[in-house]
């Protein structure tokens, strides 16, 4: 597990990472979810705020500064103005 843990400390920006893939988006060391609806989702981050626009959009997990969420995504907008 130290190997895993070192790896992932390695590739993992720890102040925030995005992962976008085929019909769902990842997002590590959020803050809150400030909005959730089917066609949009608001998660803030310490510094920015992502906002993910799309259809049937769901929130499938969400643990500890982790979310995942699914739905047919049709953009994802980073603001960086938080300060």
């Amino acid at each position: 597990m130290h190997i895993f843990n070192n790896i992932r400390n390695f590739l993992y920006d720890n102040d925030n990472f995005i992962a976008i893939l085929d019909n769902k988006i990842y997002l590590y060391n959020i803050v809150s979810i400030k909005d959730i609806s089917n066609t949009k989702i608001v998660v803030l981050f310490d510094k920015r705020i992502i906002n993910i626009i799309g259809e049937d959009l769901k929130v499938i997990k969400s643990s500890n500064g982790e979310v995942e969420i699914s739905g047919d995504f049709k953009r994802v907008l980073i603001d960086e103005s938080i300060n």
